[in-house]
């Protein structure tokens, strides 16, 4: 899984990329690299994060909570001290929004919101993937269904957390919100954040055409997935995401 933020062109006269790539390497502690043309952090080949334009709009970046303005993915991290993982993204360029009871909410360089949440057992990581969506039972089916994971750590109506019970992905949380949806690749509705699915590659067979990719993409469509173009779909929610 790589999760794909947008960033603009340049942030603070250098490239945004990697920028915020250097920006959650001091949050994270995960290494940073690049690969054809773009950055990345990651603490395991299975969970990375890639920094690119893709997904980036001048005409409507994030702005929190302004729901014209939506982030409709956001990462929640959990940090080992609240304090300390405060004051590394303060010095690294981002913006505290939001002291809560048992969170804080954070901006990233680029105005890309996160939520930070104690764990003091644990090295920093991505606890959970969180959707923005109208009804979060419905999208966590689509999720259910397309992963094949059933177990869930939260269930209500306004918010549900599927448990992919695997140490190196995140969770997925989906929660009730009323914000503009994405509309791939329409820059005036973008999505701020997607999400690549990945195979085990056939250097015979172009990877989306591997047995497993195209059964992902079969199941993906019977859940209520659209294509919209190649290899890029959008969840039920209007999310999209490639493989």
């Amino acid at each position: 899984m790589t999760v794909y933020v947008g960033c603009p062109e340049v942030l603070g006269g250098e490239d945004g990329g990697m920028v915020l790539a250097g920006f959650y390497r001091e949050v994270l502690g995960w290494e940073r690299y690049d690969a054809w043309g773009t950055f990345f952090v990651a603490r395991c080949p299975k969970f990375r994060i890639g920094f690119d334009g893709d997904g980036w709009s001048d005409e409507r970046p994030p702005r929190w909570r302004d729901p014209e303005y939506p982030q409709q993915i956001h990462f929640d991290i959990a940090v080992q001290d609240l304090d300390v993982a405060g004051a590394h993204i303060i010095a690294g360029g981002g913006t505290l929004l939001e002291d809560d009871v048992d969170h804080r909410v954070y901006a990233d360089p680029a105005g890309h919101p996160f939520c930070l949440y104690p764990d003091p057992t644990g090295t920093p990581t991505v606890a959970r993937l969180v959707y923005d969506c109208f009804s979060p039972r419905s999208l966590a089916r689509f999720y259910e269904g397309f992963i094949g994971v059933q177990e869930r750590a939260e269930d209500s109506p306004e918010r549900v957390v599927i448990d992919l019970d695997d140490d190196e992905l995140p969770n997925l949380a989906f929660q009730h919100a009323q914000v503009v949806a994405p509309r791939w690749p329409d820059p005036a509705y973008p999505a701020q954040l997607h999400v690549d699915y990945r195979f085990t590659v056939d250097h015979e067979v172009p990877h989306f055409q591997t047995a497993a990719a195209k059964a992902a993409m079969a199941c993906a469509e019977e859940l209520g997935a659209i294509h919209l173009q190649n290899v890029v779909y959008a969840d039920p929610a209007g999310h999209p995401f490639c493989f």
